[in-house]
């Protein structure tokens, strides 16, 4: 039987249950506009892959937004709780993200050009799971949020 133990409640899952899905975390801000975020994606993937196949699909996935502002800024090899990983860094301004979403913008309406946005996006496979750690922050503040990121990634560990 599994358990899915949150920060406060728990639940047991029938052994037959598959655990897949998102989870975002939010962390503390001083500005009521920002609301730094860690996203944590498990997929079951239905196909074995190496993980830089995997990393190019997801890169091109991000790309492939077409946000006309889009950089790839960095991308290094790391270990996340003794599993190879990759890491990338990015940037967009994220009053072109405004412009995609057209008339629906309504919660986007105090976003102004110039207003960038960087994210750090972590890949890993494990086994027949791959998981995602994506943290988005304002760029001007990108050291200071970074830093609480960083030290997440380092405590995050496997079950056996």
């Amino acid at each position: 039987m599994g358990k899915i133990i949150m920060n406060d409640f728990e639940v047991d899952l029938p052994g037959n249950w598959k655990d897949q899905g998102m989870i975002t975390l939010t962390m503390p801000s001083t500005d009521k506009k920002v609301r730094p975020n860690i996203i944590i994606t498990k997929e079951r993937l239905n196909q074995p892959t190496d993980l830089p196949t995997y990393f190019e699909k997801i890169k091109r996935s991000v790309q492939a937004r077409g946000i006309e502002s889009f950089q790839i800024l960095q991308e290094t090899d790391i270990t996340v709780g003794g599993v190879p990983a990759k890491q990338m860094v990015c940037t967009w301004d994220l009053s072109a993200m405004k412009k995609m979403m057209g008339p629906n913008v309504q919660s986007m309406e105090h976003i102004k050009p110039g207003q960038m946005v960087q994210q750090i996006q972590v890949s890993l496979i494990k086994e027949d799971e791959a998981i995602n750690l994506t943290a988005s922050f304002p760029a001007e503040q990108f050291q200071i949020y970074s830093r609480p990121f960083q030290k997440f990634v380092e405590g995050f560990r496997f079950i056996t």
